[in-house]
């Protein structure tokens, strides 16, 4: 098991960093087709030495300031201040993806953040979640002041602090459905608060495919297995991509269901981005980004 473990963490790790990756590469090729033709209102020409100090910000952790161990206010899971996100676009081109934006998250709300392709929604969700670095400003999360720390300091936090559900699932296919969610077992930095992996499959409707590998689950089988893998981890705070996206709209509807009961009976936090509006309901507070800021914040009614 942790040989499959350590081929597992190292996978998850090329995959984060290529998603990463990917999100930036999404960002321009969505940002050149938007049909606002928004590119050209969020693209500036900077000179060269200004170049070199983005690129800086971007990739190297902050010098120490009276900043640095600055903390969440109570009750608060996560805060941005004046977080500002520059891409790199050509020679002396820059893209600014998040502009100046302020959001604070309370411990055990539900948020889901909507945008078109773009508008810097996935942007927002990984430098929440330490996968990416803002330019400017400062990120809160779980009392740790996230700009501040090396990309060795990010890791061991998101693995301490962080779970994630993807839409692609990114299960290990060699292993069965118990052994995937068990991987998130062994992340577990509290070793005292265990779940119980095989009451989460009685509770989850999966035991019939506790003993199966990935290949021989359907879509919906697969995500919940991803869902509980991210719970059995035992973090304060999932990060959500799109995890309904491949899914049809009734076993969205059951990934949804079970994501609400975690956050309501758990006081788990969660943090979600989408393009569905009909999940909507599932969720406490609704966020609408567009061209990097945001034009919508709202509570939904119970």
């Amino acid at each position: 098991m942790k040989k499959r473990f350590n081929d597992w963490k190292n996978e998850r790790s090329k995959y984060f960093n290529s998603w990463t990756n990917k999100q930036k590469e999404d960002t321009f090729f969505d940002l050149d087709k938007s049909e606002d033709n928004s590119t050209n209102s969020m693209l500036i020409n900077v000179p060269k030495k200004n170049i070199r100090e983005i690129k800086r910000q971007n990739n190297k952790k902050r010098k120490k300031d009276s900043f640095k161990n600055k903390q969440n206010k109570l009750n608060y899971a996560i805060e941005l201040v004046n977080v500002t996100k520059k891409y790199i676009s050509g020679k002396n081109d820059v893209t600014n993806v998040l502009i100046d934006l302020n959001l604070s998250i309370e411990k055990g709300d539900f948020v889901i953040l909507f945008g078109k392709s773009g508008s810097g929604k996935s942007t927002l969700l990984n430098i929440m979640s330490g996968l990416d670095r803002p330019t400017k400003g400062h990120v809160i999360v779980a009392d740790t002041n996230l700009p501040y720390l090396s990309n060795k300091e990010l890791t061991k936090f998101r693995r301490n602090n962080i779970g994630f559900i993807f839409q692609q699932y990114h299960l290990l296919n060699n292993i069965s459905g118990y052994e995937n969610v068990e991987t998130g077992a062994i992340l577990n930095k509290d070793k005292k608060n265990k779940n119980d992996i095989v009451s989460m499959f009685q509770e989850f409707d999966l035991l019939d495919v506790i003993d199966k590998y990935p290949s021989q689950m359907s879509g919906g089988q697969q995500q919940r297995i991803s869902i509980m893998r991210a719970l059995a981890k035992n973090a304060d705070i999932i990060f959500a991509d799109e995890p309904t996206g491949a899914l049809d709209k009734k076993t969205s509807k059951i990934v949804m269901e079970l994501l609400r009961k975690i956050n309501v009976e758990q006081f788990k936090t969660i943090i979600m981005v989408s393009h569905d509006p009909d999940i909507v309901k599932y969720a406490k507070r609704k966020i609408l980004l567009n061209k990097g800021k945001i034009i919508l914040d709202e509570r939904i009614a119970e």
